[in-house]
């Protein structure tokens, strides 16, 4: 499905050049509070990217399809862009705008239970904290728990993690701090939701990126034109205060 998108009531331009006199195709796909459909402002991500092409002068439509099949049609230039992907081993044919994205993997923690002050992941030594199966985090979260510095205990899924915080078998829960905070909203009551917090300090952060085709007509421009309004933005201060905005539409606390 595709639908023109325009995120915060701001009415969208086209280019003057006429390569862009259709919208610009964006391949997505739902990764709630990122990106999706049916979320408000097409999701956090989306709705910055949505920002950036008004300001940029740029019709954008939003294409949803399975991710990696939006990013191959990117880089072979069969559509425009590709929202949204972190630094890519392999760049071939892609131009990053952005970034459009921190990714932040968090302790969640409890409110009444808060982790010790910390710098280093050693610093909290003893603790027993939750992961999921299948998910990288990072290779030293890992490490420390395969050497003994703390325990690592696993759940199937993310929300089972929660559960186990919630109910003073875990010490905290890692996870990535946006998508944490929307799985709280959607699978538990406000006042559970209110017994949790987010660690300051993130145990590992990602940039992630709108990837844009260099090979397709216009690509380059396209990027510019995008990048230029992503640093404008950035030098003006509002880019905070736009993801802020985003944030708060999709639910998500401020930090």
């Amino acid at each position: 499905m595709k639908h023109t998108f325009s995120a915060l009531s701001l009415a969208v331009l086209t280019l003057a050049s006429p390569l862009a006199a259709d919208p610009i195709r964006i391949a997505t796909g739902d990764y709630a509070p990122m990106t999706g459909e049916a979320l408000p402002n097409g999701g956090v991500v989306n709705g910055l990217v949505a920002r950036l092409a008004a300001d940029a002068g740029v019709e954008i439509s939003f294409e949803y399809m399975p991710w990696n099949r939006g990013l191959e049609l990117t880089r072979a230039g069969q559509i425009h862009a590709a929202s949204y992907w972190s630094d890519l081993a392999d760049q071939t044919g892609l131009i990053e705008v952005g970034p459009v994205s921190s990714e932040r993997i968090v302790f969640f923690y409890r409110k009444d239970k808060p982790l010790p002050a910390w710098t280093a992941l050693p610093d909290l030594a003893g603790h027993t904290f939750g992961a999921t199966l299948g998910y990288p985090y990072s290779e030293e979260f890992w490490a420390l728990g395969e050497n003994g510095t703390y325990n690592i205990q696993t759940a199937p899924n993310d929300v089972s993690n929660f559960k186990k915080l919630l109910g003073g078998r875990i010490d905290a829960f890692v996870m990535d701090e946006l998508v944490g905070w929307d799985m709280l909203n959607q699978n538990f009551t406000p006042e559970e939701v209110a017994q949790f917090a987010a660690s300051d300090l993130p145990v590992t952060e990602t940039l992630a990126y709108l990837q844009v085709s260099s090979g397709i007509e216009g690509g380059a421009e396209i990027a510019a034109k995008l990048q230029a309004a992503y640093e404008a933005l950035n030098a003006s201060g509002a880019l905070e205060t736009v993801k802020t905005e985003l944030n708060a539409a999709a639910g998500i606390p401020a930090s």
